[in-house]
């Protein structure tokens, strides 16, 4: 038996379809504010890789909102879900 083959699309993490991103500027400027040294220094790639992450973090809430809000019923996510998968999200984003 044969399994169809998948399309390589479907296989792609939902994050990387995603098109928005952080600005690396605006993340620089809140990673240096939350510095302690003022001479600390972030540099792009840091700064590309804080952004990637905060990315990734925001489509999973975002896609457990969702479902929260699936298995509610509703076909609207409210902050009411959001907060509702808050809690084990960061336990899986520690």
């Amino acid at each position: 038996m044969t399994t169809p083959p998948s399309s390589s699309s479907s296989d792609e993490p939902i994050s990387t379809k995603v098109t928005t991103v952080f600005q690396t500027d605006i993340v620089k400027e809140a990673l240096r504010r939350h510095l302690s040294n003022p001479k600390n220094k972030i540099n792009d790639d840091a700064a590309e890789l804080v952004a990637e992450l905060m990315k990734i973090l925001v489509v999973e809430s975002s896609i457990r909102a969702a479902k929260q809000a699936s298995l509610q019923n509703k076909s609207t996510v409210t902050l009411d879900h959001i907060e509702s998968v808050l809690p084990q999200l960061m336990l899986d984003f520690p």
